[in-house]
């Protein structure tokens, strides 16, 4: 079941990003202002689910950008199945789809003659390495994730995540990125404004 769901609209589609699960007793109970974003806190029978709506800072011109951050923590000893999503849909038939992964990145790019858009994510070696560091990913969970084996899958038109089955008190930051601009094939300045760490972008939302 569709929990919360946020959409981009760009000249080649609408950018999904939202949470499905089976649970029903779920309720806003907070929302918060930062430098560069805004959040909604929302509560279930088993996690505190922050969702964090911004845009990409400006080291990177592109058209327009909209980026979301996922911080879930586990608060009792429940089962829940959570799955946070980030996928594309067409508007336009013309649009191609392809692969655009980087070092730490797992990326698409979507694209027509006047357009291109990039949706990026940590790859499982990222969330490997911030797992080991105990990096808003259980340290016991680093044995069971990296670049063959992530927790965020992607499909051809985006990515999903299964969040694991994590103990009270445990704590897991997903991120989604998008960016839109004029097509140049010379250019890669959308893929480069999705290509962020989760420590740059704490800091532009001046998390902490």
């Amino acid at each position: 079941m569709k929990i919360l769901e946020k959409t981009f609209k760009t000249p080649l589609g609408i950018v999904h990003c939202g949470l499905q699960s089976g649970v029903s007793d779920i309720v806003q109970i907070e929302s918060t202002i930062y430098k560069n974003g805004k959040s909604e806190i929302l509560k279930t029978g088993a996690h505190q689910i922050e969702i964090i709506e911004f845009k990409l800072n400006h080291e990177v011109t592109v058209a327009d950008s909209s980026a979301w951050i996922w911080r879930i923590e586990k608060t009792n000893e429940l089962t829940e199945i959570i799955e946070t999503y980030c996928f594309f849909e067409k508007g336009d038939t013309n649009v191609e789809l392809d692969s655009a992964n980087g070092e730490h990145l797992d990326a698409i790019e979507i694209y027509n003659n006047d357009w291109t858009l990039h949706i990026g994510t940590e790859d499982g070696d990222m969330m490997h390495n911030r797992a080991t560091a105990d990096d808003w990913l259980p340290i016991r969970l680093a044995a069971n994730i990296d670049i063959s084996h992530p927790i965020t899958l992607a499909q051809e038109n985006g990515f999903s995540t299964i969040i694991p089955d994590l103990k009270k008190g445990e704590q897991i930051h997903i991120q989604y990125l998008s960016a839109y601009d004029k097509r140049d094939i010379d250019k890669i300045n959308t893929w480069l404004a999705v290509d962020r760490s989760k420590n740059e972008l704490e800091l532009w939302l001046r998390i902490r």
